[in-house]
């Protein structure tokens, strides 16, 4: 069994997984680079006048990088890495109005259409 699974293993383990293949965008090429981690595990065993084993393989692939080459600037000056893993700061900006503003708007809506009903109601003498 556990021949079998590192078999499935090797096959699917190969260089394409960590570094993809280039995406011509006509001036620039585009390579992504992800993180990959597998881990397989067997046992077997016997008790109380019974037999057993058996086994499990688990694998993940994470995109960490993004890698452009441009075509036109030769030298370390045509290659930029950008992290997909970490946050930058605009990153961390964007998310956090994300989640800020939505919550905002709905006070603002409910206080704008308490007024509205305020100003339609007719006034007593």
């Amino acid at each position: 069994m556990v021949k079998v699974t590192a078999e499935e293993l090797r096959k699917f383990i190969t260089a394409k997984v960590v570094i993809s293949e280039p995406l011509d965008l006509g001036d620039k090429v585009i390579y992504s680079i992800a993180r990959s981690g597998f881990a397989f595990g067997a046992g077997a065993g016997k008790g109380a006048g019974e037999e057993g084993e058996g086994g499990g393989a688990g694998g993940g692939v994470d995109p960490i990088a993004l890698l452009v080459v441009y075509k036109e600037i030769k030298g370390p000056g045509g290659i930029q890495i950008f992290s997909v893993s970490k946050k930058g700061a605009v990153a961390e900006v964007i998310e956090t109005i994300g989640e800020t503003v939505p919550p905002v708007i709905e006070k603002m809506a409910s206080v704008m259409g308490e007024r509205k009903k305020e100003s339609e109601e007719p006034e007593e003498k």
